[in-house]
Order: C-alpha cells, then sequence, then structure tokens
C-alpha cells in the first residue's frame, strides 16, 4: 500500500519574497538553469545562466538524506519564470531570475522514498511523484502521482500503480505540455542489471530524465496515458519543449504529439533537440578511444553543419535557439556558454562541484515542454 502522502503550504524561508504568484511574471530572456550535484547527499549549487554567459541568480540547497547522483529523477523542475528546486527532504524552493529565494511548498516524505515533481508553466500547479523501493533489486516498485494547486490544498491522484512484477514501471512526470503532463517510466531503476522489455540498460538516457527506459505524455483529466515515445531506452539528451532527439531510427526528433522529425544518420550523443525543435546539436566524441567526430547540427531532411567548437566543450543543453550550455576540459570541469553558429564561448561562473559529473543542466526557463 502506497504510504499516504501530503503537501501542505509553507511560509518563505527568510526571505522578502512573497510565495510564488498564479501569474508568472516572465523573464528577459531566456535562461539555462545550471547545477553541481554532489556526489552524495550535501550540499549542491544551482545557477541560471543567460546568453551571454552570465550567472543572473544562484542559490545553494541540500540535497534529501538519500540522494543518488546519477540514479535519481532531478531535484529540479523549471516554469515560465522560476526554477523550483528540492531542499532537504520536505522543502520545495524556488528561485528567480532576480535572486529572490523561498519555500514553495513542503513534502511529507516517507523514509526511503524517491520524490519526483514537475511544475506548470505559470506557476499554478505542481505534478508530484513518490517512488518506493527505486534501488531495489527486485519488486514491489510503485509509484503515488497526483496533482495540485501550487500554494496546497486537495491532491487529485492522477495514477497509483503497484508492481508485483517487474511489467509495472515507476512512473514520475518531467514536465507539462498544455494541460498534460510528460512523465518518464522506468522498470527497476537499478544497476545490477538489465531492466526487462525492449529496454536492456536501465540507465540508457542521461540528463533531465536520468535513468528512463521511456516517456509518454499523460492526460490529467482523463487519466490516460499516450503511446510510447522514443522507444528502447533511445532518447538523447534534454527534452525540450519542441520534444526530444530519438535514434530509434537515425536520428530523429519526436514531439509531444508524437510526430517524427527525420534528421539523418545516427551521430555520438546525447544529441540535444533545439527549443523549437529547427535543429539537433550533437557533441565532439571519441569512437572506441580513437576516432574523433566532431561536433554538427543536423537539420531535418539530414542536412549537416559542422559546431567549432573545441573536441573537449561537450553540449548539456540548450538556452535558446543559436546557443548552448557546454562543460569544458578533458574531465568537464569548467562551464560556458556557445553560440552554435561562431562557435565562441563565454565563461560562466559556478562553483563546481566533487562529483565526476560535474555539471549539469536542469532545463530552461520559460520552462514549457
Amino acid at each position: 500500500m502506497t504510504p499516504t502522502v501530503s503537501i501542505t503550504p509553507a511560509t518563505a524561508a527568510a526571505s522578502p519574497t512573497p510565495t510564488p504568484s498564479a501569474t508568472p511574471t516572465g523573464v528577459a530572456s531566456p535562461l539555462a538553469a545550471v547545477g553541481a550535484p554532489p556526489a552524495s547527499a550535501g550540499p549542491y549549487v544551482l545557477g541560471l545562466v543567460n546568453a551571454s554567459g552570465k550567472l543572473v541568480a544562484s542559490v545553494t540547497a541540500n540535497t534529501p538524506s538519500d540522494f543518488g547522483p546519477v540514479s535519481d529523477p532531478p531535484l529540479t523542475s523549471n516554469s515560465d519564470s522560476r526554477l523550483y528546486f528540492e531542499d532537504g527532504n520536505t522543502d520545495i524552493d524556488y528561485l528567480t531570475p532576480t535572486g529572490q529565494h523561498g519555500v514553495a511548498f513542503t513534502i511529507v516524505r516517507p523514509a526511503g522514498a524517491i520524490v519526483a515533481f514537475a511544475v506548470s508553466p505559470d506557476d499554478t500547479r505542481v505534478a508530484v511523484a513518490i517512488l518506493n523501493n527505486w534501488d531495489s533489486y527486485s519488486p514491489p516498485y510503485t509509484s503515488h502521482m497526483y496533482v495540485m494547486a501550487m500554494g496546497g490544498g486537495i491532491e487529485q491522484t492522477l495514477f497509483d500503480g503497484s508492481g508485483a512484477s517487474t511489467t509495472n514501471p515507476l512512473t514520475w512526470p518531467i514536465g507539462w505540455d498544455g494541460d498534460n503532463l510528460v512523465v518518464a517510466q522506468a522498470f527497476p531503476v537499478n544497476f545490477g542489471g538489465p531492466a526487462p522489455g525492449p529496454d536492456t540498460s536501465p540507465c540508457a538516457s542521461y540528463g533531465a530524465v536520468y535513468c528512463a527506459a521511456q516517456l509518454r505524455v499523460f492526460n490529467p483529466g482523463t487519466r490516460a496515458f499516450g503511446p510510447v515515445l522514443c522507444p528502447g531506452g533511445t532518447m538523447s539528451g534534454e527534452p525540450t519543449a519542441a520534444g526530444i532527439a530519438c535514434t530509434t531510427s537515425g536520428l530523429q526528433a519526436v514531439s509531444w504529439s508524437g510526430a517524427i522529425t527525420a534528421f539523418g544518420s545516427s551521430d555520438p550523443g546525447p544529441c540535444m533537440l533545439s527549443p523549437r525543435g529547427a535543429v539537433i546539436a550533437c557533441p565532439s566524441d571519441l569512437i572506441n578511444g580513437n576516432t574523433y567526430v566532431p561536433a554538427h547540427l543536423f537539420r531535418a531532411g539530414g542536412v549537416v553543419q559542422p559546431i567549432p567548437n573545441p573536441d573537449n566543450a561537450q553540449i548539456i543543453g540548450w538556452i535558446d535557439g543559436n546557443d548552448v550550455v557546454v562543460t569544458t576540459g578533458l574531465d568537464a570541469q569548467g562551464l560556458a556558454v556557445e553560440n552554435i553558429v561562431t562557435g565562441k564561448q563565454i565563461a560562466v561562473s559556478l562553483a563546481r562541484g566533487p562529483e565526476y559529473f560535474l555539471y549539469q543542466e536542469d532545463g530552461m526557463i520559460p520552462g514549457a515542454l
């Protein structure tokens, strides 16, 4: 039986900023949310970066006590005007582009459970999933997903799945597409062996969806799941408003409506679909340790355009249609914004984390999928 979970309104923490309003304030220009995750539970740093490489706001928070830096769902969610993030075991905080921050709401987290959440673009609703037995090698695995008003109140249960066998996946929200949710699904999320079904790699996807085996669109009104998008662990890179890059058959863009656009042959990944779906950016890479493949842009129909970036700059996400966030250095110890046309890089000053994956992108503002 899934433990009862409740969310209550909270007062902003030591900040003059009130809790998020129902009407988003918007942002002057698109921003990328970037993070420096810790190696385990402890402090972590988040920042908002614009296309000029300026860190417009940053904050330090505490990870939940049972945090896993690579295997767990993201600690963050983006609306069209704010970044939301977990701060310890109970608080979901927010950060605005002006640097204001406070507690948006609190969670009663069952012992050992993993929490995933997605805030609607207009800051009015939040979908929450409580995932039990996340790191276990054997079932049952349970997902309890619900939606509620941002300020708290009645929880509408969306999905309550009990996995008596490995055929029932864990399910959690990663974003909103209009009034629909985009959800990630995974069979037992562990590293001890293959997942059942078509996906033979439990951690086939890194980034915002982390160890998801597949994505689907979920209608909260009808509680109906759409078809599987990018089946078999073929997702590539971060989801954006346009959809996600997929390598099911060559390099493709898959929209949230399920439309598929061919972008040509496959390329080393993770390849990133731009926010408007016009291009897919693929990083430089070494194949088998000795064959260098330079970074490229792929356009619909297979048009390929080289990106003049060095082989040690790896794309981790988009800011807008012309600028991406990259890690730099052989061990990804630096962070920069790069223009995909000119190749110009602007260093970003954000404290690095101790984990091997020193930086990651945590989505964009505006944050609607």
